[in-house]
């Protein structure tokens, strides 16, 4: 187990993909100086989603932008103050907070005690959501100028949902120990799992751990730009023109399977603004150098965006508006 424990560690130093998300894009401060100067803005990138507070960047409701997509599109989703007791929907449901980031307390509600127990952590506002089953979760990069009648797919990215395998010798937790992506969860997935840990999985049976597909929930992501086709962005397109003034950023989705997904036959999870990442760059293909040229393609796009619109008269909230909210919240405060 001991050498286990160092195999992971080397590999967690070596491979980006488990590097901090501040130790990675390090090296795009000088770029993001440069496009500030260009647009005369430190925050420029706010400008890109008029209609999400600060472009979607920070602090902005990802319920006050699916509730503007048609029905077709959307789950059953809900917002959930603390003033109201009544849940809206039946186990099992999805949580997560409605100003939140890179998938963080997002859970599967199947009870009243899980509810009861999220409630008492999460303070802020809640969107409660429907649970989609369907097997298959993409995120779709969109991106559009605001003097283009149709945007373009940036990127995709394949999401496979942290599982184990059964081989009839280990238990759960043997499992979950030897597993490079579950094993920095094992303190939660033992909780989870508190009345399982040590049963023998047996051989062939596969798992599911994780049926949230977020990358500190252990998902893996794989580059599937492969799958655009017209049909899609056209969707996108028509469900952009919904949403309104919105010109960057990354749909979270489901699919019965590919050939649904290129068809635009899908379910939406939610909507991230300028804050989103360019996830297909985990997919283990990429060299670290390879990954930076896909971030610069897209922020490079995004800055493009928003000098449009700032030509256009877009005015945004200051820098300084930005660090009263982001900094509280790296410090924990």
């Amino acid at each position: 187990m001991v050498v286990k424990k160092i195999k992971f560690f080397i590999q967690k130093r070596i491979s980006y993909e488990f590097w901090p998300f501040w130790l990675f894009y390090i090296p795009f401060i000088p770029i993001w100086m440069y496009f500030s100067l260009k647009n005369k803005s430190l925050a420029y990138f706010t400008f890109v989603n008029p209609c999400m507070n600060f472009g979607g960047f920070t602090a902005y409701s990802k319920f006050d932008v699916l509730k503007n997509i048609s029905k077709n599109y959307v789950p059953k989703t809900y917002l959930h103050t603390h003033q109201s007791e009544f849940i809206p929907l039946e186990f099992p449901f999805v949580a997560k907070p409605d100003v939140g980031e890179r998938g963080k307390n997002v859970e599967i509600i199947t009870n009243e005690n899980d509810w009861k127990t999220y409630i008492s952590k999460e303070k802020n506002d809640i969107i409660i959501q429907k649970f989609i089953k369907l097997p298959l979760e993409f995120g779709i990069f969109y991106a559009k100028f605001p003097n283009k009648n149709s945007g373009e797919i940036l990127s995709i990215t394949g999401k496979k949902f942290l599982h184990i395998h059964g081989n009839g010798k280990q238990t759960l937790q043997e499992l979950i120990e030897n597993n490079q992506r579950a094993y920095y969860r094992k303190k939660y997935l033992f909780e989870k799992y508190t009345n399982q840990r040590n049963e023998v999985i047996p051989k062939g049976k596969t798992l599911l751990l994780e049926p949230i597909g977020n990358h500190n929930r252990g998902t893996e992501f794989t580059d599937s730009s492969h799958l655009k086709t017209e049909k899609l962005r056209e969707i996108l397109d028509y469900i952009t023109e919904e949403i309104g003034d919105f010109y960057y950023g990354r749909f979270d989705v489901k699919a019965a399977s590919e050939t649904d997904f290129q068809l635009g036959k899908f379910v939406i999870l939610e909507v991230n603004g300028a804050n989103s990442e360019a996830t297909h760059i985990y997919d283990s293909k990429f060299t670290l150098w390879q990954a930076y040229k896909e971030v610069y393609r897209h922020l490079n796009v995004q800055q493009k965006i928003a000098f449009e619109l700032k030509k256009n008269g877009n005015k945004k909230p200051t820098f300084t508006a930005i660090l009263r909210i982001v900094v509280p919240k790296f410090l924990g405060l």
